[in-house]
């Protein structure tokens, strides 16, 4: 089972390894960590502390060992859940990508309930010349990533962009 675990550190050095120690102890899959640390407070959670996000893959009891032995080491867990989006893909939009609205072309993928644009990269060399966008997708599942793909194909045509796709989906 894959589940998102948000934690709480003391905003001091080796804290994010000894937070490691318990999934690493217990024989966890750790697929990310999300290190919140920004100079002036903006993620801090007060107090010296930053919050991590720890994305694992492992069956519920030891999702459960891995939360007791944290509790134990001091460590505070904000929130724990299933990972609600199970497929990524990373696509690339070339052409008036910013002039065509990219806002519409994010709200149309989020909209579907199924996927959520997670992250984007935009290159703007000149202000009247194409520009490319980088754009991270994930889905609840392989056939709704195959779903948002459709999608993505009719944004592209509609808006006279180029569609650049993974080769294994193509």
């Amino acid at each position: 089972m894959k589940v998102t675990m948000d934690i709480e550190l003391k905003d001091e050095p080796g804290q994010l390894i000894s937070a490691l120690e318990p999934v690493s102890s217990n024989k966890a899959n750790l697929i990310s960590v999300f290190h919140y640390h920004k100079t002036g407070g903006m993620t801090k959670t007060g107090g010296g502390k930053v919050q991590v996000q720890l994305v694992l893959d492992a069956k519920v009891p030891v999702i459960e060992k891995i939360k007791e032995d944290m509790e134990k080491a001091g460590i505070r867990i904000l929130r724990i859940g299933e990972e609600k989006y199970l497929e990524t893909i990373t696509v690339v939009m070339i052409g008036h990508v910013v002039n065509t609205d990219i806002r519409d072309t994010i709200s149309r993928i989020d909209q579907t309930g199924i996927a959520e644009v997670t992250d984007m990269s935009l290159s703007m060399p000149e202000i009247n010349k194409p520009t490319s966008a980088v754009i991270t997708i994930n889905a609840i599942g392989n056939d709704e990533l195959k779903k948002v793909v459709a999608l993505l194909k009719e944004i592209a045509k509609e808006k006279d962009l180029l569609l650049v796709l993974p080769i294994e989906i193509e």
